[in-house]
């Protein structure tokens, strides 16, 4: 569920080709935030809110986190927070 959409929006971030407020409307539009609230899906849920938090300029996403939660997004490898966190803090 999304991930294909998410990954697309996490590539268009990384490649500089979005407006933010065109992605907030596309966000809106296009997912049910209750759904990916209240799912149990743990990568699901990290890359929707870490990309809502993006746009909303809450966080500063570096572009390790950003690839990390794309990769998992499209399979290549699985999600786990603790390997994100080894993944984007280390040197």
């Amino acid at each position: 569920m999304y991930y294909n959409e998410l990954a697309q929006i996490i590539e268009k971030i990384l490649n500089g080709d979005y407006e933010k407020q065109a992605l907030e409307v596309y966000l809106e539009e296009t997912f049910d935030f209750g759904r990916i609230y209240d799912s149990d899906d743990e990568l699901l849920t990290d890359a929707f809110f870490t990309i809502k938090h993006y746009l909303c300029g809450e966080d500063e996403v570096t572009k390790k986190e950003w690839l990390y939660l794309e990769n998992c997004l499209m399979g290549k490898c699985l999600y786990n927070m603790e390997e994100k966190m080894r993944v984007i803090t280390e040197n």
